[in-house]
């Protein structure tokens, strides 16, 4: 099948161009066959005119042969006499070959036979004789008329002579020329984002030789438009086969009696042309259809199929079908298709956000641009449909020719009851399911979407539900489908049937319906005690009832007997607890706040039991027979003192009982679980001893992190080598037990601060899989843990802080080592000179290991160093060999001044404790730095460098990026430092003698050159680009000469708002409406303000922040001294207050802090149209700018909504310059381009999203979140619930409490 069969089909104006010679045939034959061609409605170019009217054809008629798919020529007797037919003739082959055989030929022997032609006897040979005769000048002519002739006769077409009667021989040209006339597809014309299923249908059905009998099966859910893409298809390249037939709706008619011969007498008609009574029973049907197709090459479509008894009867072997035959089968079950052998699976996808937008357009309006008061709406109705074909159609359809409100009122039913069209054709699959599968799609639908595999059919396993062979049901019937992380997810519209399901089993009382999860349903039940036997879940994944000021009676539970599943937060028992169902299998109960579980409790079916932050002191007494029981987590239970007896929970896998503040004792059953994987004992910091013997064979993971008082680990009694990860850090250990060689696969060991421990077992060189050790600040280490030599995969190596005087020459042996830290080791004299054997080393940490004078030359042939840090040490001349290192990145000399006694590191210590010389030895530099070809970042500050000592090769640095040299002594810098072409930091902060820069690179951004007290000009800053002075960050603080040179001052302040224009955003650019007086007047102000905060608060700002800053204040300057006099200009009190959206919009709330200190944060909130919580996130970004924070706050607010499947986003921030950045064109780079692009990219995705500026008090939870997250480590931090101290802020923003604020009217 020709590539282009399916898309990009070419455009015919004819059906068929007419070739004949008119005087003998014009006027019987070709006018008959004329209007039976015209009959079938096939459109025919015939010329009525006289052919021999001049010497050559006309443009006109060799344009129509070009726009013709099919050309029929006529041969007659005296057809060959006519010039003018023999160079129509040419030209109907030429297009034939040019256009890849998609023109075809149909040749007519009218009064003639084909050998006549094709050998040019009888009257053509009189014919050429005439013609070689009259060409005799030009018989390259002659030739291709002969070539042409010869080329057509061999085409099989028709012979009178073979008829009975010329009424025959017309009506068999007819029917073999309509069968080649592709349909005009009406279907085609009413389908949006047709192109690219088209191309991808293609290209299945193309593969391999053309030859080939391919099937090619199209799946997806229902609704998707599988249909309307395979009649398309059929529509579109029927004509290319011998036979074709297209099957449709085969699931409801094969309900009727007799459906099966119905179709195959269908097939017989439509292919084979058969009388439609040819067959009276399946089995004769099998089998003249196996025998009578084997030699045609046919197109058959079997539309929805969902038992592969309709392919056996219908499409029963490949075998039935002729050579070049394609076989297309829709259908919602992708096993079905592969366990009939389909050749290819095509599966579309939803539509895009623009295709979807222009097909309910076309419907909603008949045309594709919606009307301004319903653009919203409209787009409510997408993010309702999902790109689901089906959905946009049926909304579309309905709510043509409604008024806005009709709209908006339809918009909220959707919510409650979605269209019985949609849901009945969705609910089609689910029908479809046995009982154990359809049990397993509720759960997912009403309480699952979004969780993993695993996960999901741990629980579900435990309900006996079989969810291994249930979920891949699902997902080959197209209910679901797996995402990224191996996590489950549906259509929103899937989902929604699902739970419009469970709804139905009780429209007016929810405790009657088998599963819960809205809070207000949740909340009646609960509180009006109408739950039932059929509930058998209960989830509410957002913060329950808002606020700890829910109080339900004992009794809130006592009638859901079946209840499974039960995870609620936040909820208040006055009363007590007086029944839970014995029947749970998930149990998650955040911040449960009893002391015990209800006496009468059965946990033996649970698998999970989740009751963090809850109030519990004992879970059990004695034992407790839990099989089932997988999970089990009590993190931050800080009344919890003990852990019950584990004998008979033998499938335990999870044990999290993080910030169990009191928690004293373990019971020595669980050490000796045989299953457990992760146990976790992080911040358990009144646990002083374990079980004195451990034998946990499945664990992979065991935290003890941070408990300050145990001081011994058990005794290893039996191999433990699932084992991967042993963290041990900041506790009270003094040593190791000699066992830990049976921990043979351990991966990780932390032993961090553990300030007592003071050595390393010998048998920890058996632990051979060991990749990082980490000693940092064990202080009692002084010796070199050489135990670890002979633990060869060993990759990162941790020994800051500890007391070891040197490195043992054995270190060589460890070849595979990466990263050796030996940062402030205070004692640490000398490195062994065969530390070249280090093969693999990247990262060496030498820094504040003060009593070190040299590093072996040796060290510059370890050809993989990427970073090397010296600072802080003793080493005066660096070895020569280190300038020579290809591929070092990183190198930092920072405060080497020489030997210890001289060192200014010293100067921390006090002064009696030892003599130091006021004339510390300057580092010294070769004079050529051209080897570090791969050197991005040069720290040697406050080496003592004096002028002269930076030498010119630095110029030679050719991939140098961040240079720093503050605290030195030079009067100059190198000219060459211009030739650093990647540069764009330098830092300069505190040489005092330095007077004058010199020319920097055009790539330079950033330049410090604070307490640079003798600067005199900076004339060569000036000569920057003027594209490139504005985003320049220029820190001048206490050059005091600089301060005093007025002209200089005013000259760069006023080239860098000169060129301001060029800045971030075309909104911040400077107009001529803006007063140069008032601009100029406003940048002095804000300049002496940022001072001022600078020097007493510490607080920064960048440049991005600083000129949009002075535009809003400068206009806003403008707007008030233009106002004319007596109009109101005073501020008027305005109620600011947090609005939720409209549905379905969820609103985004983000912020940035920053303290004076310069550490900075960021957080935001996300939030449904009902203000319940979605998610939540704080981010410590360690120091920038609060502009910066509140960037990386918005960037990491639209990441966390669009993983959680927010479409229509509202995002409010409370700074106008956020606003400004993120929505308005980027004329050039700077500091801030990379993160805004990143967030202008994230807004330019297929979603509807908003972005508004607010004032703070509508953004108080936000605010809250990026101030709390300056408590957390670096990184970012998640909140799928709301963390402690926000409740308070979100019920204000639920109830609608308004603040305060004086606004201009």
């Amino acid at each position: 099948m020709a590539s282009s069969s399916i898309h990009n089909v070419p455009h015919w104006p004819y059906d068929a161009f007419l070739s004949f010679r008119g005087a003998n045939t014009r006027k019987s034959f070709i006018s008959h066959l004329y209007a039976a061609l015209n009959g079938k409605g096939i459109y025919v170019f015939k010329d009525d005119k006289e052919l021999e009217r001049g010497a050559s054809i006309s443009p006109g008629l060799l344009k129509a042969i070009e726009d013709s798919r099919i050309s029929i020529i006529v041969f007659s007797q005296n057809y060959a006499s006519s010039t003018w037919c023999l160079d129509e003739l040419v030209k109907i082959v030429q297009c034939k070959n040019k256009n890849d055989h998609q023109q075809m030929i149909f040749p007519i022997f009218y009064d003639v036979e084909p050998t006549v032609v094709r050998k040019q006897t009888g009257s053509f040979r009189e014919a050429f004789s005439k013609h070689e005769e009259a060409y005799r000048e030009n018989l390259e002519k002659v030739k291709n008329w002969r070539d042409a002739l010869k080329e057509v006769a061999n085409i099989s077409g028709w012979e009178l002579k073979e008829y009975r009667n010329e009424s025959e021989f017309i009506w068999d040209i007819v029917k073999a020329i309509s069968s080649k006339i592709p349909l005009k597809s009406e279907t085609l014309k009413k389908l949006v984002g047709i192109d690219s299923r088209l191309e991808e249908l293609r290209s299945l059905m193309n593969k391999g030789p053309n030859d080939d009998v391919r099937m090619i099966g199209i799946c997806g859910m229902g609704g998707l438009g599988k249909t309307n893409l395979a009649r398309v298809v059929y529509d579109l390249i029927s004509h290319e086969f011998e036979g074709s037939s297209f099957l449709a709706d085969v699931r409801e008619k094969f309900k009727n009696k007799g459906s099966v011969i119905s179709f195959q007498r269908q097939l017989l008609v439509e292919i084979l042309k058969l009388e439609k009574d040819s067959i009276w029973n399946v089995g004769d049907g099998i089998n003249i259809l196996g025998s009578r197709l084997q030699h045609k090459k046919v197109l058959l479509v079997i539309d929805d199929v969902v038992d592969i008894k309709q392919l056996e009867y219908l499409a029963g072997k490949r075998e039935w079908f002729g050579s070049g035959s394609r076989i297309i089968v829709t259908s919602r079950d992708e096993h079905l298709l592969k366990t009939y052998g389909m050749d290819e699976i095509y599966k579309p996808n939803e539509l895009n956000y623009h295709d979807a937008l222009q097909l309910f357009n076309m419907k909603a309006f008949k045309i594709q641009k919606p009307l301004e008061e319903c653009v919203q709406l409209s787009e409510g109705v997408h993010r309702y449909a999902g790109g689901l074909p089906l959905a946009l159609e049926v909304l579309g359809s309905f709510l043509n020719g409604r008024s806005v409100d009709q709209w908006r009122s339809t918009l909220e039913r959707l919510q409650i009851e979605p269209p019985n069209k949609i849901m009945g054709i969705l609910q089609i699959s689910f029908d479809g399911l046995q009982e154990l599968e359809k049990k397993i799609f509720l759960d997912i639908a009403c309480f699952f979407k979004w969780k993993t595999r695993d996960y999901v059919s741990k629980i579900l396993e435990g309900c006996g539900f079989s969810p291994v062979i249930g979920i891949e049901v699902l997902i080959e019937k197209s209910l679901l489908t797996v995402h990224e992380n191996n996590r489950l997810w549906m259509h929103d519209l899937i989902q929604e049937m699902g739970r419009q399901i469970v709804r139905r089993q009780s429209p007016e009382e929810p405790g009657k319906r088998s599963r819960l999860w809205k809070e207000a349903d949740v909340h009646h039940v609960l509180s009006q005690n109408t739950g039932s036997e059929v509930v058998e879940g209960i989830m509410v994944d957002d913060y329950f009832f808002r606020g700890n000021d829910v109080h339900l009676s004992a009794k809130a539970f006592s009638l859901m007997t079946n209840l499974r599943l039960l995870k609620i937060h936040n909820v208040q028992l006055p009363e007590g607890l007086e029944y839970l169902s014995n029947r749970l299998r998930l149990l998650d109960w955040h911040r449960y706040p009893l002391k015990s579980l209800p006496s009468n409790l059965q946990l033996d079916k649970t698998v999970e039991f989740k009751m963090c932050y809850s109030r519990i002191e004992e879970l059990w007494k004695g034992i407790k027979p839990l099989n089932m029981l997988r999970i089990m987590k009590l993190s931050h239970s800080e009344n919890l003192i003990k852990t019950p007896d584990f004998t008979k929970v033998p499938n335990l896998e999870v044990l999290d009982l993080e910030g169990c503040s009191r928690l004293r004792e373990i019971h020595q059953s669980l050490l000796r679980h045989n299953k457990l994987i992760l146990l976790n004992l992080k911040g358990c910091t009144s646990l002083t001893t374990l079980p004195g013997e451990i034998f946990m064979k499945s664990l992979k993971t065991l935290v003890l992190s941070g408990c300050l008082k145990l001081r011994k680990l058990p005794r290893v009694v039996g191999s433990m080598e699932c084992l991967r990860e042993l963290l041990l850090d900041e506790t009270d250990i003094k040593k190791l037990p000699l066992s830990i060689e049976l921990l043979s696969k351990l991966v990780l060991l932390n032993l961090k601060d553990c300030r007592n421990l003071e050595t390393l077992p010998i048998t920890v060189s058996s632990l051979k899989c060991l990749r990082t050790l980490k000693l940092s600040g064990c202080s009692k280490i002084v010796k070199f843990p050489e135990t670890v030599i002979s633990v060869e995969d060993l990759s990162e190596l941790f020994l800051d802080g500890t007391s070891i005087t040197e490195v043992p020459s054995s270190i060589e042996l460890l070849t595979k080592l990466q990263w050796l830290n030996l940062n402030d080791c205070r004692s640490l004299v000398r490195l062994p000179s065969n530390i070249n054997g280090l093969k693999s080393l990247k990262t060496l940490n030498l820094s504040g290991c003060f009593k070190l004078e040299n590093v072996p030359e040796t060290l510059g042939q370890v050809e993989s160093l990427e970073k090397l840090d010296i600072s802080g040490t003793a080493i005066r001349q660096p070895p020569s060999s280190i300038f020579l290192m290809k591929n070092l990145k990183e190198l930092s000399c920072r405060g080497c001044k020489g030997s210890p006694s001289s060192a200014s590191w010293f100067l921390r210590f006090p002064i009696n404790l030892m003599r130091w010389s006021s004339d510390p030895v300057a580092l010294s530099l070769p004079s050529s730095l051209s080897g570090l070809c791969s050197l991005t970042k040069l720290d040697i500050s406050y080496c003592d460098l004096g002028e002269g000592a930076i030498p010119s090769g630095i110029g030679n640095l050719c991939s140098l990026k961040e240079l720093y040299l503050s605290g030195n002594n030079f009067f100059t810098l190198p000219a060459s430092i211009y030739r650093l072409s990647k540069l764009w930091k330098i830092i300069l902060e505190d040489c005092k003698m330095l007077q004058n820069l010199p020319r920097l690179p055009a790539s330079i951004h950033a330049i410090s050159l604070d307490g640079c007290v003798s600067l005199e000009t900076l004339s060569d800053i000036l000569n920057l680009n003027e594209h490139q002075l504005p985003y320049l960050d220029l820190h001048c603080v206490d050059c005091l000469k600089l301060a005093g040179n007025y002209d200089l001052a005013l000259s760069l302040l006023k080239e860098y708002i000169k060129n301001s224009e060029h800045n971030l955003t075309t909104a911040d650019q400077f107009g001529s409406d803006l007063s140069w007086n008032i601009y100029f007047g406003v940048a002095i102000w804000r300049l002496w303000f940022w001072r001022n905060k600078f020097l007493f608060q510490d607080m920064t700002w960048d440049c991005a922040t600083m000129l949009s800053e002075v535009k809003i204040k400068a206009t806003e300057f403008q707007r008030i001294s233009t106002t004319p006099m007596g109009m109101n200009n005073r501020r008027v009190a305005k109620w600011i207050c947090w609005s939720p959206p409209f549905w379905p919009w969820c609103k985004l709330n983000t912020d940035g802090a920053a303290k004076k200190t310069g550490e900075a944060s960021a957080g935001g909130l996300l939030r449904d149209h009902n203000g319940a919580w979605v998610a939540g996130f704080g981010m410590n970004i360690g120091s920038c700018s609060v502009t910066v924070a509140e960037l990386w706050g918005l960037y990491q607010g639209l990441i966390i909504s669009w993983q959680n499947g927010i479409r229509w986003l509202q995002v409010d921030v409370d700074s106008i310059c956020i606003l400004q950045l993120v929505t308005t064109p980027m004329i050039t780079t700077n500091e801030l381009s990379p993160l805004i692009k990143s967030i202008k990219d994230l807004i330019s995705r297929s979603w509807c999203i908003t972005i508004n500026h607010v004032y703070r008090e509508a953004n108080f939870a936000a605010d809250f979140l990026a101030n709390h997250a300056l408590s957390f480590p670096l990184g970012l931090h998640l909140f799928p619930n709301p963390p402690p101290g926000i409740i308070a802020y979100l019920q204000h923003d639920m109830y609608g409490v308004a603040y305060p604020r004086f606004v201009c009217p």
